[in-house]
């Protein structure tokens, strides 16, 4: 009986289908969890010893912390660019190494300059930015490329303190010491130590000055004076200098005594007509008074700078708006910004305006001193002259008062809280840079890879090896042959 054996070919169409996709899956998801195991085995055995146990650099290191408006933009107390090259300058290193008893280890400062560094530590917001664009925010993405980032934490490090012939201990205590030595030099490069000059005052020797000049030339230094402590009574109203046991509102209270001694001395310079030289006096007056109705007239004129502020300011119109939030209305007015910037403008020209009226006034009363023919004698100026110079030599001494406070009060509240150690010293070596995430999702990638590419050759070849295949002739059909 003869028996045919028809092989038939299976067709597989063209390009890839989900039956494909399916059968490959089908012939291939063991295969692909075998290699994934292996893969991450091996990353297992091979990246995580290199991880943990081989460090690429020795260091010992510490941190310190910037806390001051600025610091953010990157800039310094005084609104520079911040150099933190400073913290490790030869100077400040060799101090350092002085106070810790170093200098028989270390002999050479630029050596050690050269072995450390000063690295910015990365920041909250850009390791959130930073996460956010890898997980796929594209607004994070965006903003990282425009991204300056400004440090306020930095780390201070020795690269291999052994090789400078340190201990870790020895290290440890350099570094401690470099700290110290760069918050004297931070306090000396930022303090304020000398807000007025008080060699200011010693204007009575000079003879070609008239009395009255002097006057008004110290008047005009302790305005300024004045100003500047109402700003700090503000801004310290807390404050106590341990010092000169005071405060800024008490050395205010101590200027309005020293003013009013200058008031007394003017009244008496007026009251008995002293003068060094009546002609030069009064020629000195008349050019004063002309100058100062000349810096009046532009401001206090029909058409002048006041009047045309005050036109801007009745020209701007203030802008509405209203709400309705649970029930409750509520109408909000709003000027512009020059709006109030005008009003300061008049405030200060009006001040001007004031002051100016009062210098006309005291030049009148002056004037009219003078044409009163009495003559001061030898005595009454001997007194003057005396008086002068105690009220320089009160107010030599209350400059010297005010700027020792105002340094206290910075080196106590600002400096002081401005730079502070963040991290003590350690002596560490530092890890390989790889992260154990990334090796692990490359291994699983590769072996999802090359078990896929085993996966598609067997398949490949599984069709091939079908038709090759022959069926072995059985006794009967050799017979029938």
């Amino acid at each position: 009986m003869d028996k045919e054996y028809v092989y038939e070919d299976e067709q597989e169409s063209e390009g890839i289908t989900f039956k494909k996709i399916g059968k490959f899956f089908q012939k291939g998801w063991l295969r692909m969890v075998i290699y994934i195991v292996v893969a991450a085995l091996l990353v297992t055995a091979i990246a995580v010893p290199i991880k943990v146990y081989v460090k690429s650099e020795p260091i010992a290191q510490t941190s310190i912390e910037y806390v001051y408006d600025g610091i953010e933009k990157g800039q310094d107390p005084n609104g520079a660019p911040l150099d933190t090259d400073n913290i490790i300058n030869p100077t400040i290193l060799a101090q350092a190494v002085k106070e810790a008893n170093l200098t028989k280890q270390i002999k050479d400062i630029s050596a050690l300059r050269g072995a450390m560094r000063v690295e910015g530590v990365l920041t909250d917001e850009y390791v959130r930015l930073s996460e956010a664009a890898a997980n796929g925010d594209q607004a994070a993405a965006n903003t990282l490329r425009n991204y300056v980032m400004r440090p306020t934490q930095f780390n201070i490090i020795i690269s291999e303190p052994s090789e400078l012939g340190l201990s870790d201990d020895q290290a440890k205590m350099l570094l401690n010491k470099v700290v110290a030595c760069y918050y004297k030099d931070f306090q000396k490069r930022y303090s304020v130590t000398k807000m007025f000059a008080d060699n200011a005052y010693a204007l009575s020797q000079n003879d070609s000055m008239e009395f009255t000049d002097i006057y008004d030339i110290y008047l005009q230094s302790l305005e300024s004076v004045k100003s500047f402590l109402q700003e700090m009574a503000e801004k310290g109203s807390g404050f106590v200098s341990t010092e000169n046991d005071t405060t800024f509102t008490q050395l205010l209270s101590e200027l309005n005594v020293l003013r009013n001694n200058y008031t007394l001395f003017n009244a008496y310079i007026l009251s008995n007509n002293v003068w060094r030289d009546k002609a030069t006096a009064r020629n000195a007056l008349l050019s004063t008074q002309t100058e100062i109705q000349n810096r009046l007239e532009p401001l206090n004129g029909e058409n002048g700078y006041i009047q045309s502020l005050k036109d801007q300011i009745a020209s701007i119109k203030p802008t509405t708006s209203s709400s309705d939030v649970s029930g409750v209305h509520t109408e909000k007015t709003e000027y512009p910004e020059i709006y109030e910037t005008l009003h300061i403008r008049l405030d200060e020209a009006n001040r001007q305006v004031e002051e100016y009226t009062i210098q006309l006034k005291n030049i009148e009363t002056r004037l009219e001193k003078l044409q009163d023919e009495a003559q001061a004698d030898a005595a009454a100026i001997a007194k003057a002259m005396a008086s002068l110079s105690g009220l320089e030599a009160q107010t030599a001494e209350f400059i010297k008062k005010v700027n020792a406070t105002v340094t206290d009060y910075y080196d106590t509240t600002f400096v002081s809280s401005s730079v502070s150690q963040v991290r003590q010293p350690v002596v560490t070596r530092k890890s390989m840079s790889f992260s154990l995430l990334v090796v692990y999702a490359v291994a699983v990638i590769v072996a999802l890879l090359a078990a896929g590419v085993v996966t598609v050759i067997k398949m490949m070849r599984a069709p091939s090896a079908k038709k090759t295949e022959e069926p072995t002739p059985t006794a009967d059909e050799k017979t029938d042959k």
